[in-house]
């Protein structure tokens, strides 16, 4: 499923992360500005300590996503190589299996490994000589002579 677009190219995911830095920085704006101006807003002090409370909240949150982030990478590296070495172990364990039982063995289905099935080789009959139409000639071998060395008779 293709990530819907929006006119300008953008991603929604991408551009509704956008609009939250932006409405952060909205509410940067309107808190320093407010608390730059609290004698003359003094009814403005008990939304602004909630504007604040809610501002430092979000900032932690990004420290967590990081922290997540960076985790969620060092967790998939080592399940990368938790992988790898689980499948080279793997395949020691099959070799020594398939050496104790024999590659032919059915036992071997247990192990999730498939028996060497060796098929009988295919005898090859000479194809039959077709015999030849009523009304033609037989074909006759043709001689030809056997050269003979000097000296021998």
């Amino acid at each position: 499923m293709a990530k819907k677009k929006n006119p300008d190219g953008t991603s929604k995911t991408r551009q509704r992360s956008a609009r939250q830095g932006v409405r952060l920085n909205v509410w940067r704006t309107v808190s320093g500005s407010v608390a730059a101006n609290a004698t003359e807003l003094p009814q403005a002090a008990v939304p602004l300590a909630g504007l604040n409370k809610i501002i430092d909240e979000v900032d932690q949150i990004f420290v967590e996503q990081a922290a997540f982030r960076a985790s969620k990478q060092l967790t998939s590296q080592r399940l990368q190589l938790l992988f790898e070495q689980g499948d080279k172990l793997t395949t020691v364990l099959k070799v020594i299996v398939k050496q104790h039982f024999g590659n032919g063995n059915d036992k071997l289905v247990e192990f999730g490994i498939l028996p060497l099935r060796v098929r009988p080789k295919a005898t090859v009959v000479p194809p039959a000589i077709p015999a030849p139409e009523p009304g033609t000639p037989a074909p006759t071998p043709a001689t030809t002579p056997v050269p003979t060395l000097p000296g021998s008779k």
